[in-house]
């Protein structure tokens, strides 16, 4: 999370490479270690102070440099010092949040925020945790007196006008969200919004989005057909001359957010496109589904700043050799 007093916000992340007494100072350290794809929420000290929205990082971190004004009481004193080396990070996609979170919000919300940070805590120790919020016994709760700290994924379930985060901010939303809860440092812990281990379960909801998008269409006069397996839609509907290309997307949550393949994007960009997404649907045990709330995006183009990267496809390069893996090679790793 970026705290910051600054406009425009969204475009990059920018701090000096060292504080006013020259040395290494964690807050600005910490634009090295953004990465490509990750979410970046920004908390606006002029505008409330809250936060109000997120964008995500498009690059890795460089050197760069900037003007700075250090902030608080030695801060105003101090003149600036002109141009100094800083490390900075490029941003796109930046996105208000439907429903900002106000400082007043955050203290309303102390108790919970509490309980995560002393989980983490109870995990990694007290110190260093980075945690976005400045939590004591003796004033309210307000924001870290930093520039860029770590937001933990636990905060995002903490905060309910964050929702929209919990389907963006990982590999692939889960058609049944589970509790978030940072109890283990396991890599096999789940995220709450990952995968749906059960291809069985995606596939019905699958099939039935499909099958539903279909039935309507005939039932305005549209012959379908189902192309999902050879194209990169979901089903082309044809009436005379008019020929709709769909993208359907389903689940049985409320979707803030969808995936979308390379694929998906390039055909959106090069020819008309219906995106429906039925969500809420219903399930039983035995994969029968029923229900489900519509919505369409007619002339859907996708926008490419506004994609999060989620994946990459890494090309084999030729260096790698045939066979299975002998014990030289793994002295040379």
């Amino acid at each position: 999370m970026e705290i910051t007093n600054r406009d425009p916000i969204g475009e990059n992340l920018i701090a000096p490479q060292v504080n006013d007494a020259g040395r290494e100072e964690w807050s600005y350290e910490t634009v090295r270690h953004v990465r490509p794809g990750d979410i970046v929420l920004h908390w606006r000290k002029n505008h409330g102070p809250a936060l109000t929205g997120y964008s995500h990082c498009s690059t890795e971190h460089f050197a760069s440099s900037l003007e700075w004004h250090s902030r608080g009481s030695y801060g105003r004193q101090r003149p600036s010092t002109g141009q100094e080396d800083a490390w900075e990070a490029l941003l796109q996609g930046y996105r208000e949040l439907e429903v900002s979170v106000p400082l007043e919000r955050v203290r309303a919300l102390e108790p919970t925020l509490r309980t995560v940070r002393d989980e983490l805590i109870s995990i990694y120790g007290k110190e260093p945790l980075y945690f976005p919020f400045a939590i004591s016994d003796k004033r309210p709760i307000r924001a870290a007196q930093a520039y860029l700290v770590k937001f933990p994924a636990a905060l995002v379930d903490a905060i309910p006008e964050l929702r929209e985060l919990a389907q963006i901010a990982v590999d692939e939303p889960a058609d049944e969200p589970r509790p978030r809860t940072p109890r283990s440092r396991s890599k096999n812990n789940s995220s709450g919004y990952g995968r749906q281990t059960d291809p069985e379960r995606r596939k019905a909801v699958e099939r039935y989005s499909v099958g539903q998008v279909i039935e309507h269409y005939q039932s305005l006069g549209f012959a379908t057909t189902d192309v999902g397996a050879t194209e990169a839609w979901d089903v082309t509907a044809t009436l005379g001359e008019v020929e709709v290309h769909i993208e359907v997307k389903g689940s049985t949550t409320d979707r803030l957010a969808i995936d979308i393949t390379e694929g998906e994007v390039r055909h959106a960009e090069g020819q008309p496109t219906m995106l429906i997404v039925i969500d809420q649907i219903q399930m039983d045990s035995s994969l029968n589904c029923s229900g489900g709330r519509w919505r369409h995006w007619s002339n859907w183009v996708p926008d490419r700043a506004a994609l999060v990267p989620t994946a990459y496809r890494h090309p084999l390069i030729n260096s790698g050799r045939n066979g299975k893996p002998s014990i030289a090679a793994q002295i040379e790793l």
